[in-house]
């Protein structure tokens, strides 16, 4: 029992370490923490191989873990242990549509190639489908419409971001210049400043990832610091909100 308390409470200081992050960012209410909705378009997922040795396609599809998905529910000690129920909740998926993506089959190897690697983050949706004809027996399938791809192996820290320019300009600062869109929720929020440092990107790379904040948006995850602004009249500046960002995802197929 000591072993599971343990595990529990290693747990629980993880999940509120990241909700304390969220709230930060976004200034959520307690009440918020617990309601995150998926987007119109599906919900993006990490995606991970199955490497189980049993027949497929019970075994040897994909493990979907939405991303910022994190529940604060504990049932009993004994489930918590099971099924870790503080953790993201993966789902297997046996299959991976991209006919709404329109990819080339050299694109697929690509992207699959990506997700062999665990650099590659899909949105979608998730379907049953039959399984070799049998209408009694169905399996799932990922109708995906969105895809990234890491920049680099960096480990993903801090929540799942969409990072987009407001076009706001200011005299002073700190100046709500970009928007963070939390993904796989409603909830959005301007900040002041933006780092892109820790994501260890290359020269091509930081332009690229510029470009997409300025257009469709970037896909990061990121951790927030506190900025101090400036103020020409000598007045006592004010702080801001940046985000510091530890991976960076770019959209694939890219635009060309």
């Amino acid at each position: 029992m000591n072993t599971i308390n343990s595990f529990i409470t290693r747990v629980m200081t993880r999940s509120a370490g990241l909700l304390a992050l969220l709230a930060a960012v976004f200034s959520l209410s307690a009440h918020a923490q617990t309601i995150i909705s998926p987007e119109p378009t599906g919900t993006t997922y990490i995606v991970k191989p199955d490497y189980r040795k049993c027949a497929f396609p019970m075994c040897g599809g994909w493990f979907l873990t939405p991303v910022n998905q994190y529940s604060v529910q504990l049932q009993t000690e004994d489930e918590a242990y099971q099924s870790a129920t503080l953790l993201p909740n993966s789902i297997y998926v046996a299959y991976i549509n991209y006919k709404r993506m329109g990819l080339t089959e050299k694109q697929i190897a690509e992207l699959d190639s990506a997700i062999h690697s665990e650099q590659a983050l899909l949105r979608g949706t998730v379907i049953n489908s039959p399984i070799s004809g049998r209408v009694t027996t169905r399996s799932k399938t990922l109708v995906a419409n969105g895809a990234w791809v890491g920049a680099n192996k960096n480990t993903p820290i801090g929540p799942y971001l969409k990072i987009s320019s407001t076009g706001i300009v200011c005299i002073t600062t700190p100046c709500p210049y970009f928007k963070a869109a939390l993904i796989n929720s409603n909830y959005s929020s301007e900040i002041h400043d933006l780092s892109l440092e820790k994501a260890l990107l290359d020269r091509e790379q930081e332009a690229q990832a510029w470009q997409a904040i300025s257009t469709d948006g970037l896909v990061m995850t990121g951790i927030t610091y506190e900025t101090i602004g400036f103020d020409e009249t000598g007045a006592e500046p004010g702080k801001g909100i940046g985000v510091a960002a530890t991976k960076v995802f770019f959209a694939f197929p890219a635009k060309r």
